[in-house]
């Protein structure tokens, strides 16, 4: 939005408030700003356009340009705060209208008063209980209540004051012998308070004749009834062990593998012949992917465990595990089966595939361009050796629907990239994408249906076993892998090295 002030002509000093995007200047009654009575202007003369940017004027008429301060407007000019635009006869001042800034006032809102009201709530429920705290006796306990009360205590008191004289004679005989009498001495007559002596307590009592029967001589306890085996101190060096390996079991199950294994290789340096520490290291390198540093360690508990013993019978059982999982991992596959893509193992995985369309030149119909990267699992359980090789699978589709794999150039697959993971933990791939000119009319002409490009299949190995697959789209993965002969198409081959498309094979 910006301003027009007239400053000559018949509308001198009128203000226009534009609010819409363009404007139009001239002598035309459509005109969005029509000045008829100029002579010298055209009857489109100048246009206003507002931008993004600002305000532009652009000249419509190059016979009789518009002026911005005396200067003829030869191109689209941006137009600034007090310019004086001419057209023909009439001068007019463009005006940015910048909307002044309000000062807002502070307003506190609710808040304060809402938290006046609380307080002013809390203070006279306090002051409310502060008046009913000091004369509460006199409110809750009547003084009839009270002396009913103190009555009925009187009366419990003279009660059981009655009842303890009454018993004063039975608790006096019962309490007299409280010393226990030991078998074999008698007991002696008990005195009274008022000095006579108690024949009740001088007669036998049931309890006397118990402690008179069983008046026999105590056995001693004090000799072994069984002797133990002599106790032999343990080594200290083994106990030192013991205690190190059950410090390491537990950093394990933390998942504090750094403190683990430095405290496996320190049994190993103070115990050097302590087998369970190898062992559990073996284990510990095996869970965290180490393959290799595992097979070695169970070859150093082969070495050390005695012959026949479970120790190098487990040994050798892990060792011939991890020889054919390397082998497997190791050795490339002929036929290819395809896998369910919930039940694979994800050592090596697929990267976010991102596929590129090149534009096409004079020998080139279409190109696309597949990148992608492989990397390992964090806790990959994959030897250093093994061999990765992927199926790269380009595919074509006709008016039919029928999905088949592409005549076009792509990569020979699969694409091996022999032991990438050897000193790294990630690895890229490329595949193209290739129709020459020529090769769609070519194919319309062989199967009468025109193709067209369709998705693409990466099925990525590690030796014989599927690691990963993606496809796009996804149900291609539904389709078997396909490993295509070797090409027999001479004249193909020909043109191949004639129009010179090897740099386009970056996937070899």
């Amino acid at each position: 939005m910006y301003r027009l002030v007239i400053q000559s002509g018949r509308h001198q000093g009128k203000r226009l408030v534009v609010r819409q995007t363009l404007t139009l200047v001239g002598t035309d009654p459509d005109c969005h700003l029509a000045l008829p009575d100029d002579p010298d202007l055209a009857p489109r003369h100048a246009r206003l356009d507002e931008r993004g940017t600002g305000v532009y004027l652009t000249n419509l008429c190059p016979a009789r340009p518009a002026r911005i301060n005396d200067a003829p407007v030869a191109t689209e000019v941006r137009l600034a705060h007090g310019d004086r635009l001419t057209f023909g006869q009439t001068a007019v001042e463009f005006q940015n209208i910048i909307a002044p800034h309000r000062r807002l006032r502070p307003s506190h809102g609710l808040l304060q008063p809402m938290a006046a009201l609380v307080s002013a709530a809390i203070v006279v429920v306090e002051l409310a209980l502060l008046a009913f705290l000091v004369d509460w006796p006199r409110r809750i306990i009547r003084p009839e209540t009270e002396a009913e009360d103190l009555a009925r205590v009187e009366e419990v008191r003279a009660a059981r004051a009655a009842e303890k004289a009454a018993e004063t004679g039975t608790v006096a005989a019962a309490a007299a012998p409280s010393v226990a009498v030991l078998p074999g001495t008698a007991p002696g007559p008990a005195a009274l308070p008022g000095g006579a002596t108690n024949a009740a307590a001088a007669a036998p009592s049931p309890a006397s004749d118990l402690l008179a029967q069983a008046d026999f001589t105590p056995a001693d306890t004090n000799f072994a009834l069984i002797e133990p085996p002599p106790i032999s101190a343990a080594d200290p060096a083994i106990a030192a062990a013991q205690r190190t390996l059950a410090e390491a079991t537990a950093a394990a199950d933390f998942a504090d593998y750094a403190r683990a294994f430095r405290l496996l290789n320190q049994i190993h340096h103070d115990t050097p012949g302590f087998l369970p520490a190898h062992v559990e290291h073996a284990r510990l390198l095996e869970a965290r992917g180490r393959l290799d540093d595992a097979y070695q360690r169970w070859g150093v508990v082969l070495g050390l465990a005695a012959e026949g013993s479970p120790g190098r019978l487990r040994a050798d059982r892990e060792r011939r595990r991890l020889a054919e999982l390397q082998e497997l991992q190791s050795r490339i596959p002929q036929t290819p089966a395809a896998a369910e893509s919930g039940r694979l193992p994800r050592q090596v995985r697929i990267g976010t595939p991102q596929l590129q369309k090149l534009p096409a030149d004079e020998d080139v119909a279409e190109m696309r361009v597949l990148d992608a990267e492989l990397a390992l699992a964090p806790d990959a359980k994959l030897f250093k050796n093994a061999a990765i090789q992927v199926f790269v699978t380009f595919y074509d589709v006709d008016p039919t629907g029928a999905v088949r794999p592409t005549r076009a150039l792509v990569p020979t697959s699969p694409i091996a990239l022999g032991q990438p993971f050897a000193d790294r933990r990630s690895a890229p791939l490329h595949a193209t994408y290739v129709v020459p000119r020529g090769l769609r009319e070519q194919e319309l002409r062989e199967t009468g249906q025109p193709s067209e490009f369709y998705g693409y299949t990466l099925h990525v190995y590690a030796g014989q076993i599927l690691q990963d697959a993606a496809a796009k789209p996804k149900k291609l993965l539904d389709l078997p892998i396909h490993a295509p002969a070797p090409a027999q198409e001479p004249q193909i081959r020909i043109y191949v090295e004639r129009k010179n498309f090897q740099p386009f094979l970056r996937g070899t």
